[in-house]
């Protein structure tokens, strides 16, 4: 008789990201995810190789998740938006948010990088989410990508509003209510382009 997983692949993923966003890199052990998945430590091995392997393929799907939410909107020339596309994002997926917007590659792959497959996945998340980023800032100008349009681009889209959203990413509280205010605020105040 075949016997069927009691566990998946994505319940693993979801327990290394929930270890992480509630204690940081080091609360990823393999016997922490198991027990938070109440699978035994040898079945995440059948899935994933190593400990950086389960944290890369983590990685990955909150990447491809936070990437999904805002590229067709920078595809489409709407930076304002893809910003305040963030905020229903990090809400509807707190989990993959904390550990996404917390945390930075270098500190969860310090000890060990995760295998060649998932950092060749990373860089294709990667490069095609740059990609949409400098299409859309190349419709907001003259079509020549100078580096303060870049820079302030990058400020306006990404770093203001996770540095509005960080203390409550942190805390674990509610989104503010003037975050999209804000946002909207520098959005106007500061145009892309």
């Amino acid at each position: 008789m075949v016997r069927t997983a009691r566990f998946s692949e994505d319940d693993f993923i979801e327990a290394t990201m929930a270890q992480v966003a509630e204690g940081g890199p080091p609360a990823a052990t393999m016997q922490a995810i198991a027990r938070r998945v109440g699978a035994p430590t040898g079945s995440i091995y059948h899935r994933f190789e190593s400990r950086a392997a389960m944290l890369g393929a983590a990685w990955n799907a909150a990447y491809a998740s936070f990437t999904a939410a805002l590229a067709p909107l920078l595809r489409a020339g709407r930076p304002r938006d893809a910003a305040l596309a963030i905020l229903p994002w990090a809400r509807e997926h707190e989990r993959r948010a904390r550990f996404l917007l917390l945390h930075e590659p270098v500190a969860l792959f310090e000890d060990t990088p995760p295998p060649a497959p998932l950092r060749a996945e990373l860089e294709r998340l990667e490069e095609s989410f740059d990609d949409a980023f400098r299409a859309c800032v190349a419709t907001r100008g003259d079509g020549a990508l100078r580096e303060e349009d870049l820079a302030r681009a990058k400020f306006l889209i990404f770093d203001a509003p996770i540095a509005i959203l960080r203390p409550h990413l942190m805390r674990g509280g509610p989104l503010p209510p003037f975050a999209e205010r804000m946002i909207a605020e520098l959005h106007a105040g500061m145009p892309i382009g």
